[in-house]
């Protein structure tokens, strides 16, 4: 059900307006999941908005060092690096 529920906000995602991500953070993580997938093509991975989800995603755009050091996972200059990140 969770896999349907996340589908749903990604294609909720991709219909929303593109210049302006969304303030709610389940909304903003299915907005950059449909933008920067963390989990596959099949739907595995963590699910979208949670911590390992967060984790995972800024491993992948290389938010943090190489000592794991960067903004805090879910604050506003973390998602800034996000969406920095995502929008090359």
């Amino acid at each position: 059900m969770k896999f349907f529920a996340a589908l749903l906000l990604i294609a909720l995602a991709g219909c929303a307006d593109r210049s302006a991500p969304p303030e709610d953070w389940e909304a903003w993580s299915a907005w950059v999941e449909a933008r920067h997938p963390v989990s596959d093509a099949q739907g595995h991975g963590p699910d979208i908005g949670s911590d390992e989800w967060a984790r995972a995603l800024q491993q992948k755009l290389g938010i943090v060092d190489a000592q794991g050091h960067g903004p805090d996972i879910g604050s506003l200059e973390w998602r800034a690096a996000v969406q920095t990140k995502i929008s090359r």
